[in-house]
């Protein structure tokens, strides 16, 4: 298997994944048509909802004047490059794309940049092994000390790990190559880690032992490496 990651979106629906589309065409289209390259089938969503464009070594979301709008990471888009993690939300669905491995793409940019420039670039020094480089966590597990789960455990085995109802507050745990991060999908109310709210739509790195509040859910997050 290749180290970079395929680009995808995996297509959720109420909370549970549906499907699962490889990103292969310069130029697919998001929709309730029936020719949509990618068709999802709801009146909430519009029939030419959204179009994606291949650029470089990425994919560039574009609003296509849609009724409902395109929302990404819980701010409405008319049109943005898409980086690894990034949560879409199109009417009812909600897409997790997943995209080339994040170092991997800054360190071809890098590339891009120097053969750009007019000036000669400056050579690196060499890069030094650290010995004490921490250890990312590979897999979590979660305690459930509060709500219809209360004294269930379960583990995140999936990129995206749902808690809440949809209608009520809904967040996520992303997977992602620096770790795992809480973020808000739904509902009025932010999530919570160690009872402070957070007010971002890039997410926030869990750390072991995080106590995680969700509405009425309450539970805390740990790592395996």
């Amino acid at each position: 298997m290749s180290e970079k990651m395929t680009n995808r979106l995996v297509i959720f629906k109420n909370g549970e994944a549906e499907d699962e589309v490889l990103l292969e065409a310069k130029n697919m289209v998001i929709g309730r048509d029936a020719r949509s390259d990618i068709q999802l089938n709801d009146l909430s969503v519009s029939r030419r909802h959204a179009r994606l464009t291949y650029i470089y070594n990425e994919y560039c979301l574009e609003d296509l004047d849609s009724t409902n709008g395109t929302i990404l990471n819980e701010q409405p888009v008319t049109k943005r490059i898409l980086k690894h993690g990034d949560l879409l939300r199109i009417g009812s669905f909600t897409l997790r794309y997943h995209g080339p491995d994040e170092k991997a793409s800054e360190d071809e940019l890098d590339k891009t940049v120097v053969i750009r420039s007019s000036e000669p670039a400056a050579a690196k020094p060499a890069a030094r092994k650290d010995s004490s480089r921490v250890m990312l966590p590979k897999s979590a597990a979660l305690r459930f000390f509060r709500g219809p789960q209360k004294g269930l455990q379960d583990r995140i085995d999936r990129s995206l790990y749902t808690i809440g109802q949809p209608g009520g507050e809904v967040a996520a745990i992303a997977r992602r190559p620096q770790g795992f991060f809480l973020l808000h999908i739904g509902g009025d109310r932010y999530p919570m880690i160690n009872n402070k709210e957070i007010q971002t739509t890039k997410g926030v790195q869990l750390n072991e032992g995080d106590m995680v509040e969700v509405g009425e859910h309450l539970v805390e997050i740990s790592f395996k490496t």
